[in-house]
């Protein structure tokens, strides 16, 4: 599912960049800044590299007073942290910190992520909010230091409460979008489930129109 999350998001941001700056190039990859010998990762130059910092549970969740049927394991929520930084080799300053500026621009207009605006998210995640994660100088130059590499422009955020439940159908490839999305899940999954992912879908189709309307 992390994996499902980080790269749907990525692939709005590289086309977001694209369009910004009118341009075909791939501007984005999932990819550490080295590799586990320390070495530069070459594929990360002219890009902006998303990487993992940190998972953390959510623990406002975790202490609700939700109750569970007796047996049953409560689901798992989780925040990701999550980093973007802007390798431009030969000096080229400038652009990286204009490609910064991008994924600020970004995640302003773009901060909730949901089958409605996001393709190939899994079908168990719910609204995926973000927020600006601030990271301070100490604790940055720390972190570079265990990242093996030498600070670059780089910003990071907050992927809020991604919901791993071992009993929701879970689905490891792009979502089916349009008209047909219900008739695909129904068949697919079979009988069993049709109430449940029906019911589901249709309250994301009711909250979807209830934001077009507002």
């Amino acid at each position: 599912m992390i994996h499902n999350v980080i790269t749907s998001i990525a692939i709005k941001l590289d086309e977001f960049i694209k369009n910004k700056l009118s341009i075909t190039d791939e501007t984005v990859i999932v990819s550490s800044l080295v590799d586990i010998k320390g070495n530069l990762n070459q594929d990360i130059e002219n890009k902006i590299s998303i990487f993992l910092l940190h998972i953390e549970e959510e623990k406002l969740i975790k202490n609700s007073t939700i109750k569970y049927s007796s047996g049953a394991t409560p689901p798992v929520t989780i925040n990701l942290h999550v980093m973007f930084s802007a390798y431009f080799p030969n000096f080229n300053y400038v652009e990286a910190l204009r490609y910064v500026s991008l994924v600020i621009e970004f995640f302003q207009i773009n901060n909730i992520f949901d089958h409605s605006n996001t393709p190939g998210l899994p079908l168990n995640a719910n609204k995926i909010k973000t927020e600006l994660y601030d990271i301070s100088i100490e604790d940055t130059s720390k972190l570079w230091g265990n990242i093996g590499a030498n600070y670059v422009p780089s910003i990071s955020y907050k992927f809020r409460q991604l919901v791993f439940d071992g009993n929701m159908i879970s689905e490891d490839t792009p979502v089916i979008l349009g008209g047909k999305a219900k008739v695909n899940l129904l068949e697919k999954f079979g009988p069993v489930v049709q109430s449940s992912i029906a019911a589901n879908l249709d309250d994301d189709d009711n909250n979807e129109t209830e934001e077009n309307q507002d």
